[in-house]
């Protein structure tokens, strides 16, 4: 879906970057909202947050159309 959006949105000057983050303690998917704890081992919505702000800052002729951020070793 994030190609297609890429693909119609381009001749609009949008771009559309699909972030695919791994390991983040949140409280995605969780009824109460209630974020879970920091794990050292694992990223933060800070450090995926920088991505995003990083991949938005970039010269308007060029984009990043997709980046994946992993935990070094989140086991």
């Amino acid at each position: 879906m994030t190609q297609c959006w890429q693909a119609e949105l381009r001749p609009y000057n949008i771009r559309v970057i699909q972030v695919n983050p791994s390991e983040v303690p949140t409280a995605f998917g969780k009824a109460d909202r209630i974020e879970k704890e920091p794990e050292e081992n694992k990223l933060t919505p800070v450090e995926i947050a920088q991505v995003v702000i990083s991949a938005l800052k970039m010269d308007n002729r060029g984009f990043i159309p997709e980046v994946n951020v992993f935990a070094t070793n989140p086991f």
